[in-house]
């Protein structure tokens, strides 16, 4: 039993069942054993390798998109850049690296990182270096100015809670312990929530139906911010539009792992409901258009075009490296379906590069 599994164990003796978004968190950013804190999570030595650990293309294309549309402002003096859960750093370095060659604007920006990990600050201020981030630890933190910024596999990390449909009604689903064993429990009856949580009046014995609370309330702010200040968001994860359905999955060493094992040793994520999250975004008067999918959006980008002029005649080898790297990002059977690209900016109309085929929905 790890020493996060034995606080586990304690807090509920203690409380009672705890909902699966607070064991989330807790089995994530738990400031002694989370498994955000204490290890390499990313990359080969990690347990999952992010679309930036592929190949730097991914935060050019990504970096070349923000660059049109900081122009298409303008290019707002006032305009800073913005990462949500940088990871290593990885992509805010290549993005960095492309914004000075063709956006020395967005290079010279302050550069905002919201990261919860004192290790993983550590790791991007050597990757980012000499740029010098500016590390904030709310969304309160920003400053009133253009954001143009990115959150890369984020939202999906973020504790969701379950409800499931029993005996005529809605209860929530959540985990409780017994001799050493974690478990599912159906618990009290949602009854007061059903609204909150959007949850239809009937629906089949054992239906499961996801909330994301803390997810909704980042992208609140972030609309906020965007429907006041202006800038663009870049949305990326894997997902869906809609909150049908049992999401949940941990990954550990590479490998599917148990929910309800490994406490502190495996990444816990869900599939991101798209659908809810523009929802919150109108409500705040910015709009989140999308998503559509990660290959369809890199390709309308032109990332073959660009692989095709990184090919070296004289390196076959880097060549095969580059093309299988490509084909990882934008292959409906690798990355490129089950990851979407949303853009969160203020209310208005038109598509932007990327979001083209929305146009034929």
């Amino acid at each position: 039993m790890t020493e996060l599994a034995k606080k586990l164990h304690d807090m509920i003796a203690q409380s009672g069942p705890v909902s699966i978004a607070d064991y989330m968190q807790i089995c994530l950013i738990d400031e002694e054993h989370g498994y955000y804190q204490n290890r390499p999570v990313f990359g080969k030595d990690g347990d999952f390798i992010t679309a930036p650990e592929i190949s730097q293309i991914f935060g050019e294309m990504l970096a070349a998109f923000h660059a049109h549309i900081f122009h298409l402002y303008n290019a707002p003096a006032s305009a800073i850049t913005f990462e949500a859960g940088p990871g290593r750093g990885t992509l805010s370095a290549d993005m960095m690296r492309c914004y000075r060659a063709i956006a020395p604007a967005l290079y010279e920006a302050p550069c905002y990182l919201w990261e919860a990990s004192h290790a993983l600050q550590e790791v991007q201020k050597t990757h980012l270096a000499p740029k010098e981030p500016v590390f904030i630890s709310s969304l309160s933190d920003l400053p009133q100015a253009p954001l143009f910024g990115v959150a890369n596999e984020f939202f999906d990390a973020l504790g969701v809670r379950q409800a499931i449909w029993h005996e005529g009604a809605w209860h929530e689903r959540r985990i409780d312990s017994q001799k050493g064993a974690f478990h599912f429990i159906i618990a009290e009856t949602l009854e007061d929530s059903a609204d909150h949580w959007r949850l239809p009046a009937q629906a089949e014995d054992g239906d499961i139906f996801e909330y994301c609370p803390n997810g909704e309330e980042i992208m609140g702010q972030l609309a906020h911010h965007i429907a006041h200040y202006g800038g663009a968001l870049l949305v990326i994860d894997y997902g869906k539009s809609g909150h049908k359905g049992d999401s949940l999955q941990a990954v550990r060493e590479h490998q599917p792992s148990d929910i309800l094992s490994h406490q502190g040793e495996a990444d816990f994520t869900h599939w991101v409901d798209f659908a809810a999250l523009a929802d919150v975004a109108r409500r705040h008067h910015a709009r989140l258009i999308g998503p559509v999918s990660q290959g369809r959006f890199l390709t309308e980008l032109g990332i073959g075009e660009r692989a095709e002029a990184l090919r070296k005649p004289d390196d076959a080898l880097g060549d095969r490296a580059l093309v299988a790297a490509i084909d990882r990002l934008v292959s409906p059977a690798q990355m490129g379906e089950a990851f979407k690209v949303a853009l969160l900016v203020p209310e208005g109309d038109g598509l932007p590069p990327g979001f083209m085929s929305l146009a034929d929905r």
